[in-house]
């Protein structure tokens, strides 16, 4: 069967994670779907397609707490001020890697006396996330007096994508040492510990 061949590529050859198998297969089985109810098709030749087993928890491991000493010393001390932004955003506030290169020099105020950043996240909802005193260091040390436009910026002087700032954390861990390079690569990506993930919660 062709979606069977379908999921064996996107395993075998592409080499995709069964999270990433199983959501490009459930465009397939959505497309057979809308087939069959618009009578263009008698069944759905993807109905009997064996999934991937995906685990409900993430199986990425978040880096220890010396490893994230290490990175953030490292980016502390870049010359490139967006390095310690981008590891205060993501290590210390929790920020997922798109919305910290979301996040908008205008997305910043301040609410009862607090320094907050105003975070899309996703299916686009809003939070306010107050800024601890490091981050609000951080990000006025990479805004750089600017007044609008992106908190992140690549060397280019636009906005940091994902794959500008994976490409900066990679080379901060390599050049912090062992302690962080040995860090899952997706990890580092993240740089996300058990403290950053209380940012959820209320202040």
């Amino acid at each position: 069967m062709d979606v069977e061949r379908y999921v064996r590529w996107l395993q075998d050859v592409r080499r995709y994670q069964p999270s990433t198998v199983s959501r490009r297969l459930s465009v397939v089985v959505g497309f057979y779907r809308v087939c069959v109810i618009d009578a263009i098709l008698e069944h759905s030749p993807a109905d009997y397609v064996r999934r991937p087993t995906v685990p409900s928890e993430s199986p990425t491991l978040g880096l220890g707490h010396l490893q994230f000493e290490a990175l953030i010393t490292t980016a502390r001390l870049s010359a490139n001020p967006n390095d310690f932004a981008l590891v205060a955003l993501l290590g210390l506030l929790g920020l997922r890697i798109f919305e910290a290169c979301g996040s908008n020099i205008a997305d910043l105020d301040e609410e009862h006396g607090h320094r907050v950043l105003r975070v899309r996240g996703k299916g686009g909802k809003v939070v306010l996330v107050p800024l601890p005193p490091a981050v609000a260091r951080a990000i006025d040390r990479a805004v750089d007096e600017r007044t609008s436009g992106p908190i992140l910026r690549n060397t280019l002087g636009v906005r940091m994508d994902r794959h500008a700032a994976t490409r900066r954390l990679k080379h901060l861990a390599h050049t912090a040492g062992p302690d962080a390079e040995d860090a899952p690569t997706y990890a580092a990506a993240h740089v996300r510990d058990h403290h950053a993930r209380r940012r959820r919660q209320p202040a």
